[in-house]
């Protein structure tokens, strides 16, 4: 069955419930990601299971959410779909968190074993909004022509080449 997750929870609690989380909210709670995109209008959905494994808690499931950013192609504005599946696993403290093997992703808790959230969902999120954002589709784009006139004659044929002297240089 699934469930609302709360706004701040224990994962160490839900874990032992075992059951399938839901949750949707708007993308102005998460403020670090609102610096990197134009508007926060939309909503982020996210699927959350939590299960043990060994001495962890760990979270899987997905998010969804469309982001409005600005193509540095044609610097007009566009939206990112992001889908993407994510696996995290919940450590007390920094040193738990660097002796967890490589392939674990850490979540590190607060002074009460809580999580935030937003807190869960924001970091993964920024980390899948492209860092340069452009249209797929090259006919989105519609680039203006960057020419803007033509050299003087001066200096497009009577300019020496400043390499000529390289030429007369011996490599041994």
């Amino acid at each position: 069955m699934v469930k609302p997750l709360p706004k701040r929870f224990n994962p160490d609690l839900l874990e032992r419930d075992g059951a399938s989380f839901e949750v949707t909210f708007a993308q102005n709670n998460l403020k670090r990601l609102e610096a990197a995109i134009l508007t926060a209008e939309n909503d982020v959905r996210c699927t959350a299971v939590f299960s043990r494994r060994k001495r962890h808690v760990h979270v899987r499931g997905s998010f969804q959410t469309v982001v409005k950013m600005q193509c540095q192609r044609c610097l007009k504005p566009m939206d990112v779909e992001i889908d993407e599946p994510y696996e995290l696993v919940f450590v007390e403290d920094e040193d738990a968190a660097e002796a967890l093997p490589d392939q674990f992703d850490p979540v590190i808790l607060d002074e009460n074993g809580d999580m935030g959230v937003y807190d869960l969902f924001e970091d993964e999120i920024i980390l899948h909004v492209p860092a340069i954002p452009k249209h797929l589709d090259g006919d989105l784009c519609h680039v203006a022509k960057t020419e803007f006139g033509e050299l003087p004659k001066e200096v497009s044929e009577d300019k020496p080449n400043p390499f000529e002297a390289l030429k007369d240089l011996q490599l041994k």
